[in-house]
C-alpha cells in the first residue's frame, strides 16, 4: 500500500504537486510506521537527522537575535518558513528509501518520471505552438500550470514558473529517456516513442534558452554512449563552437553573422554574446562574494531562512531571490555545520555511486545502464545548483531527494558487495 501511494505520488508531482503530496505522505506514515527504528539507525540518516537539528537550532538563534536581518526587516516568520525546503525532505529522503531498494523500484520509478512528466511536455508544446498562456489553477488552485507568456519560441516554462525550473525538471528525465534506447527494440511502436521522447525533451531543453540546462543536455550523451558516438559528439561540438564563434568575433562581417541571428531564435543565440550580460545589474562571480562575505559575518548559525535577499538588498541596494549556490545559500541561511553535514553526506554518496557504476561494476547491463541513468540524473540536477536554484520548486527538491534514496541505497544495500564475497570464496 505504501509503494503504490508512493508510485502514485510520483507520478502526479511534475504536474499536481499538491495532490502529489498527499500520496507521498501517506506512503511516508507507512514506511515510518513499519521501519522506524531501523531507518533512524543507519549512519547516513543519523547524519542528515543531526542536520535538521542544527537547522533548527540555527532558526531559533536568529529568531531571537534582535539584530538579525529577518527581524530588522519585520520578515521573522521566514525563519522558519524557510525550513520547510529542508527538515520535511530529509526525513521524506530517510522514508522513500523503503521504496527504492532495488534496481527494480528504481526501473519502476524511472518510467513513473517519464510518463508522469508527458503532461510537462504537453504543455510546453502547447504554449510555443497554440500560445496556450496561464496560469490555469483547477480544484480551488491546488493544481496549477503557470504557462508564461513567451516572446517568440524561446524562453519556455511550460507549467512551470520559470524556464530554469523547467530546465531542471527536464534535464533530470533526460538520462532516464537516453538509457531506455538500450531496450525493447523490437518494438516499433516502443522505438517510435523513445525516439518522440528524446527528440521533444532535447528540444525543449534548448528552447528554455538557459545555459545550465545546454551544458546538462550534452554530459549524459558522453558518460551513457561513450565512444559509441565519437564522431557524432566531435560534430556537435564544433558546430556549437563555429557557432559561438561567429556570434562573438569580429573576424567574421556582421551581414554574415546578422544572417545567422536571423535563422536562429534570438533567445538561443544571446546567449553566446555579451548582449545578455549588458543590462546585468551584478553578476554571478559578484552575488558569490556577497555571500561569502554574509557567511564570514555568521558562519556558525547563518542569518536565517531567506536572509540572502536582504542582506544584499541592505549591502548594495540589488535585489536578488537568492544565491544562485545552493551550498552558498545553505551557509548563508543556516551556517556552515549545518550545511555541511546534508553536503558532506551527499557529497560522499554520489562518489561513492560513481566508484561503484564506473570502476568497479564494469559490465554494463541493463541494470547498470539503469542505475547509471539515475546517478547522473542526480548529478545534473547537482550541476545546476552550482550556478542557480532550482530547489525552492517543490516538485525539483522532492525529485532531488528521491535521486539522492535511490543513490544512497544503490550504494549501501545493493547486490554488488555480495557478488564480491561469493567470488572471494570462489577463490578460496
Amino acid at each position: 500500500m505504501g509503494k503504490f501511494s508512493f508510485f502514485i505520488g510520483l507520478f502526479l508531482l511534475p504536474s499536481a504537486i499538491a495532490l502529489s503530496i498527499i500520496f507521498l505522505l501517506f506512503s511516508l506514515i507507512i514506511s515510518f510506521w513499519n521501519d522506524l527504528r531501523k531507518l533512524i539507525n543507519d549512519r547516513i540518516n543519523l547524519i542528515y537527522v543531526t542536520s535538521c537539528l542544527l537547522l533548527l537550532i540555527s532558526a531559533f538563534f536568529n529568531f531571537f537575535d534582535k539584530n538579525s536581518i529577518n527581524n530588522l526587516s519585520n520578515n521573522s516568520s521566514l525563519i522558519f518558513i524557510g525550513l520547510l525546503n529542508w527538515v520535511p525532505l530529509i526525513f521524506a529522503f530517510i522514508g522513500f528509501q523503503k521504496y527504492l531498494l532495488t534496481n527494480n523500484d528504481r526501473k519502476k520509478c524511472i518510467l513513473i518520471f517519464i510518463f508522469g512528466s508527458i503532461p510537462v511536455i504537453f504543455s510546453c508544446f502547447a504554449q510555443f505552438i497554440l500560445n496556450w498562456f496561464g496560469p490555469m489553477e483547477t480544484l480551488y488552485g491546488l493544481i496549477v500550470w503557470y504557462q508564461r507568456p513567451i516572446d517568440g519560441i524561446t524562453g519556455i516554462t511550460g507549467l512551470f514558473n520559470n524556464p530554469n525550473y523547467l530546465a531542471a525538471w527536464l534535464n533530470l528525465i533526460w538520462p532516464f529517456s537516453l538509457a531506455f534506447i538500450f531496450f525493447d527494440n523490437k518494438n516499433k511502436v516502443k522505438i517510435l516513442f523513445k525516439i518522440l521522447l528524446i527528440f521533444s525533451i532535447s528540444l525543449l531543453i534548448i528552447l528554455t534558452a538557459s545555459r545550465a540546462g545546454w551544458l546538462c543536455l550534452l554530459l549524459p550523451i558522453f558518460i551513457i554512449y561513450a565512444q559509441r558516438i565519437k564522431l557524432w559528439i566531435l560534430t556537435f561540438i564544433s558546430g556549437i563552437s563555429f557557432i559561438t564563434l561567429f556570434l562573438t568575433s569580429s573576424l567574421f562581417e556582421s551581414e554574415f553573422r546578422n544572417l545567422i541571428a536571423k535563422i536562429i531564435p534570438r533567445g538561443i543565440w544571446i546567449n553566446f554574446t555579451n548582449l545578455e550580460y549588458a543590462n546585468l545589474d551584478i553578476s554571478r562571480l559578484g552575488i558569490w562574494k556577497y555571500a561569502l562575505n554574509f557567511i564570514s559575518e555568521s558562519p556558525i548559525f547563518g542569518h536565517g531562512s531567506k536572509s540572502f535577499t536582504s542582506l544584499l538588498l541592505a549591502e548594495s541596494g540589488i535585489w536578488k531571490g537568492h544565491a544562485h549556490n545552493l551550498p552558498l545559500e545553505l551557509m548563508v541561511n543556516y551556517g556552515i555545520p549545518a550545511a555541511l553535514l546534508i553536503l558532506i553526506p551527499t557529497t560522499y554518496l554520489v562518489i561513492k555511486a560513481y566508484l561503484k557504476l564506473f570502476f568497479v561494476k564494469l559490465n554494463v547491463n541493463k541494470s547498470s545502464i539503469l542505475d547509471r541513468a539515475w546517478l547522473i540524473s542526480l548529478t545534473l540536477l547537482i550541476l545546476m545548483h552550482l550556478v542557480d536554484i532550482q530547489y525552492f520548486d517543490g516538485r525539483i527538491s522532492i525529485a532531488g531527494w528521491i535521486l539522492l534514496a535511490g543513490v544512497k541505497n544503490l550504494v549501501l544495500n545493493d547486490e554488488i558487495p555480495q557478488l564480491k564475497k561469493k567470488k572471494k570464496i570462489e577463490e578460496v
